[in-house]
């Protein structure tokens, strides 16, 4: 594996963790807040999309504006289908990847406002992962926190590779 498909494979992880963490939203627990005046986990995922697409539009402007909205008003209110942002999740995903992917075999350099697509990247997953960790606060709060099982083969095993 080069270092181009070891990046894109990480997104895909990334994505992959982010997909099975937006599974474990449902409507029971969609209005949970992770603190009292934090966002609902429909707001978090919501969020994660409108990220992708905000900032894949001022890297890969095509990509970023044929996305679908996940917010109903801009950033503030989501809309009210958590199947379809799951959806938008997933479209994201394979927008910001093919974005980055093409970006870096043109050979582009500074794209948006960073000074290369690898930073862009990085930025996503950095930023996923921060409201990973308020959805499972979320659910932990809720009563719902997935097993230490569910947690290894679903998050931790996307990294790692070793036998627990």
């Amino acid at each position: 594996m080069d270092v181009t498909e070891a990046l894109l494979e990480s997104w895909d992880r990334q994505c992959r963790i982010v997909d099975s963490v937006a599974a474990l939203i449902d409507d029971s627990n969609r209005e949970v807040k992770p603190s009292e005046d934090g966002w609902t986990l429909l707001h978090h995922l919501a969020h994660i999309h409108l990220v992708r697409r905000y900032w894949l539009s001022q890297v890969v402007p095509e990509r970023g504006k044929a996305l679908g909205a996940s917010f109903s008003d801009g950033w503030t209110t989501p809309i009210d289908d958590l199947d379809g942002i799951k959806s938008l999740l997933k479209e994201s995903a394979v927008a910001v990847r093919e974005g980055v992917r093409e970006s870096l075999e043109n050979g582009t350099g500074a794209v948006g406002g960073y000074d290369h697509p690898v930073l862009f990247l990085q930025h996503m997953i950095w930023h996923e992962g921060w409201h990973v960790g308020l959805l499972f606060l979320g659910l932990r709060l809720a009563g719902q926190e997935p097993a230490e099982e569910w947690e290894e083969t679903h998050v931790w095993g996307e990294w790692r590779t070793e036998e627990p």
